[in-house]
């Protein structure tokens, strides 16, 4: 049955709705941000109106078996509370208060954790549900690319099919799936593997048609974890020789496609120009990234607060002293509201305090991952390790951990890969 223990012990009417709430926010979760939300919220409800020691089971295992990332995860909590303190105007607290809302996402990390514990089906169901999800977006995306199919909103239209997620975070939801696809081959039938290795080069093919920069690298960071931690975890010339094959069919994928060629050649005549202190053709994110610094500088012990930055860009770019990036008015606005880094995002919001609480916090998520034992417990050591490669990588250029479709997808892969791999007994 599906909402049944591995004992056949039929659960408890409120453990399968909270089961339901997540499996179905899981399956809609490419499709629509506000329908996962709405399950998610209902899962919420479930756990704290009925089922309070899921939430306190998730807690224990976080505390005691994985302190350092929980310790991470409530300084970053803190620092967006504390920090809208000093965020000032009605404008910026308002804002603060949505930056606020946004950290009751963390929670969903002990609960998936307690949910698994009672239910250790769940893992399996989940990835199916989610996988199911992530396969009929992918069909979308291809009807998006042949015209078939209208999409058309911010970063996603017929020339960048990336359906509903949009460009920025595609590469990141689609390059972890695409590895767990490959690690939960290692553990299926014959017929299974192979369906799942048609899906994960489906969905990295589909990446590398879209015009996410940052999604190539997640991408190819997680099959890099993939090929180098669990197919070949001691066959170095093997290692080699694979990554060299990979990095060259990409290499060639991206020169035939000529979308994709056009993006990389314009990135890198942008990084070029900067080396060669020409701003006016420098790339616009290294402008973005100047302009945070600049703003940093001028409260350079606590930063502007949790959502004083738009404030202090608009100051900003007011004042000559960035004259010399030569920045176009009419595309000032893509300054406003963040600096497309997640990094020095914190610096410019915090301070160095901020900065090295997420620091803190993406170094032991990282390690947690790394430390696992790769071949006895892959599946939980690929998404820690994934899930927290991606943020790291993926936060060099956007936000990572401030935009929700990517936070919510890096936290279900984390709730899931500290959640136990095989069922405990309870004493």
């Amino acid at each position: 049955m599906l909402f049944s223990s591995d004992q056949g012990k039929i659960l408890p009417l409120s453990l399968k709705a909270a089961c339901f709430f997540l499996l179905a926010g899981l399956l809609i979760y490419p499709f629509t941000i506000a329908g996962s939300n709405f399950f998610f919220a209902l899962l919420l409800l479930t756990v704290l109106l009925f089922q309070r020691d899921i939430l306190a089971q998730g807690w224990r295992v976080c505390w005691h078996e994985y302190r350092h990332i929980t310790l991470g995860i409530l300084l970053l909590i803190g620092f967006n509370i504390v920090g809208s303190l000093w965020s000032g105007g009605f404008f910026d607290t308002d804002l603060a208060l949505h930056k606020i809302s946004k950290q009751i996402n963390w929670i969903f990390v002990p609960i998936i954790i307690g949910l698994v514990f009672i239910n250790p089906k769940l893992r399996l169901q989940a990835f199916i549900f989610l996988s199911i999800g992530m396969f009929l977006h992918l069909i979308a995306c291809t009807l998006q690319d042949l015209g078939v199919l209208n999409i058309v909103r911010q970063g996603s239209n017929i020339y960048d099919a990336t359906g509903f997620v949009g460009h920025l975070g595609f590469g990141f939801i689609y390059g972890i799936w695409a590895g767990v696809l490959l690690v939960v081959a290692q553990h299926l039938p014959a017929k299974w593997k192979y369906v799942c290795y048609a899906l994960s080069l489906y969905a990295v093919i589909t990446v590398f048609l879209a015009q996410g920069r940052s999604g190539y690298i997640t991408t190819l960071a997680c099959l890099s974890i993939v090929f180098l931690k669990i197919w070949f975890p001691h066959r170095w010339k093997l290692k080699l020789l694979v990554f060299t094959t990979l990095i060259i069919s990409i290499s060639m994928f991206i020169y035939t496609n000529e979308p994709t060629k056009k993006k990389l050649e314009h990135t890198i005549s942008g990084v070029a120009s900067f080396l060669q202190g020409d701003w006016h053709q420098a790339e616009i994110r290294i402008k973005i990234w100047a302009v945070s610094l600049e703003i940093w500088k001028e409260k350079p012990f606590f930063g502007v607060g949790t959502s004083g930055y738009p404030s202090a860009a608009m100051d900003m770019l007011q004042k000559p002293q960035i004259d010399y990036l030569e920045i176009n008015p009419a595309i000032a606005s893509v300054f406003y509201g963040h600096p497309h880094q997640e990094f020095l995002f914190a610096l410019a919001r915090w301070g160095p305090l901020g900065l090295l609480a997420l620091v803190y916090l993406c170094w032991s998520w990282l390690r947690a991952g790394w430390k696992k034992n790769w071949q006895s417990d892959n599946i939980n050591a690929y998404l820690i390790t994934a899930s927290a490669l991606s943020v790291i990588l993926h936060g060099m250029t956007e936000p990572s951990l401030n935009v929700r479709i990517e936070t919510v997808f890096a936290i279900i892969a984390l709730g899931f890969g500290l959640s136990p791999s095989q069922p405990k007994s309870k004493t």
